[in-house]
């Protein structure tokens, strides 16, 4: 059944494009929302990497050795829990097209499909970490390091299906544009992590002192926590009877289908990505124990940054989303184009107190001035890499929020497994650049990305919006 898009007058057809609403200072009113929703967001966002940065430092002071095991671990579980949250892009981008039609219904049988798939996934993904194993023999790491990041993989991954959850219900309540939760949810269990981590890693207050291990089974435990609380939040919050939420799961599969196919192309882009990343981590790793201890610091910069552009863009997205369900062309267009151009100039000021300030950065993540002369020496870059990587990653999340599915995710195959990974390879064993062409192969990569995501945000914005069906 064709239904009518919000704002239009009474009595016009379904499906004939609106008069565009708010028509005076548009910019101002987009600029208000994106921030507005992005704020909670990126504040979310961040939290998972504020985790990260506390291990990292927590861990880096304890001992370097352990460090490189920690960040080699992560590598495969990275990946594939960022592949998963783009399998499950579809939740928060079809649930945003259901807030622009003033369906609530629909939204929240969105999230009902969409919760036994990303448990599904999590379980899979679960699985795949745990054998980790192979990865990290076939990469040529040393045996100790195999042994080592192979324990600390398999303590990771018990938490991926919690991650699942977590990322599902937070995705769901973005694109109703209710952030908040997850925010406060976030900053709990930052708080959490960084008491239990220091207990653990360290051996305080009468526990084992566990390294890195312990800093692997606090991140699981605060996974579990924030699905439990989430989920719990999900299934109480007022007005959950307009949406649902409780009806139950029956014929999740045919339900999901549009938000899974949706999903496959994000979730294969991003996969992708987090696979080209993995890929350079294991080319550190076998630089030796220093070269994968600062690389894995300067990642942890770049994608603890990555964070704030990843909330700019999950809120550019729900903004494209909104105005392509109510089917506001040119809304839609302006959304997009300052998501992204905000994107990057909130970037490009972030990397500056990294680029003028090397030194006291990497002396926060590791004690050892071998860790630190060699990080200082790649955080320079970071002007160039946040807002080419930033921007390339708001492009994207309005493409899908606008129904672009596929051309994106190939633009990443270019940009990541065929350029970055030669282009990175090349430069640090072929040219000798050691850990710093690794970077360098990066922001060849995001210049590229950048650049052919927003030529094509261009094409899709200037096309008609299609008819929708129910």
């Amino acid at each position: 059944m064709a239904i009518a898009p919000q704002g239009a007058p009474p009595g016009t057809p379904p499906n004939v494009s609106p008069v565009p609403l708010y028509p005076h200072n548009r910019v101002r009113r987009h600029l208000s929302e994106l921030f507005r929703l992005s704020v909670p967001v990126v504040i979310a966002r961040l939290g998972i990497l504020i985790m990260a940065v506390v291990d990292t430092i927590i861990v880096g002071n304890y001992d370097s050795a352990s460090l490189a095991y920690l960040n080699i671990a992560h590598a495969p579980f990275t990946s594939l829990m960022v592949t998963g949250i783009g399998l499950l892009t579809g939740v928060m981008i079809l649930t945003s097209h259901s807030v622009g039609r003033d369906n609530l219904r629909e939204a929240g049988q969105i999230w009902r499909a969409c919760f036994p798939y990303a448990l599904l996934i999590g379980v899979v993904f679960m699985i795949l970490t745990w054998q980790s194993n192979w990865l990290f023999i076939v990469s040529g790491l040393s045996d100790d390091i195999t042994f080592h990041s192979t324990r600390l993989a398999m303590i990771l991954s018990i938490g991926m299906p919690a991650a699942m959850i977590y990322i599902t219900c937070a995705f769901f309540l973005e694109g109703l544009q209710r952030p908040l939760p997850g925010m406060i949810m976030m900053i709990s269990a930052n708080v959490i992590n960084l008491a239990l981590d220091y207990t653990l890693v360290y051996g305080a207050f009468g526990f084992p002192e566990l390294g890195a291990e312990g800093a692997a089974w606090t991140s699981t435990v605060i996974r579990w926590f924030m699905a439990l609380c989430m989920l719990t939040y999900l299934l109480c919050m007022r007005g959950h009877a307009d949406y649902g939420i409780r009806d139950g799961f029956s014929n999740w599969w045919r339900h999901s289908r549009n938000a899974r196919h949706m999903g496959y192309a994000a979730g294969a882009s991003q996969g992708m990505e987090t696979g080209a990343f993995t890929a350079m981590q294991l080319f550190a790793g076998r630089l030796g124990v220093i070269a994968a201890a600062s690389y894995g610091i300067t990642m942890t910069m770049l994608a603890l940054m990555f964070m704030v552009a990843l909330g700019l863009a999950s809120a550019t997205s729900v903004r494209v989303g909104i105005a392509y369900g109510r089917r506001d062309r040119a809304d839609m267009a302006l959304a997009g184009w300052i998501g992204l151009l905000t994107t990057m100039a909130v970037m490009l000021v972030l990397s500056l107190p990294v680029y003028f300030f090397p030194g006291q950065v990497a002396q926060l993540f590791s004690q050892d001035a071998t860790v630190i002369a060699m990080t200082a020496g790649l955080l320079i870059l970071m002007p160039i890499i946040f807002p080419t990587d930033g921007g390339q990653n708001a492009a994207i999340s309005a493409l899908r929020g606008a129904g672009d599915k596929w051309v994106p995710t190939i633009l990443h195959l270019v940009s990541y497994l065929c350029i970055m990974i030669p282009a990175g390879y090349y430069l640090t064993f072929v040219r000798g650049m050691g850990v710093a062409g690794l970077f360098w192969g990066i922001v060849i990569a995001s210049l590229v990305a950048v650049s052919g995501l927003a030529i094509r945000f261009r094409i899709v914005s200037n096309r008609p919006i299609a008819a929708y069906q129910q």
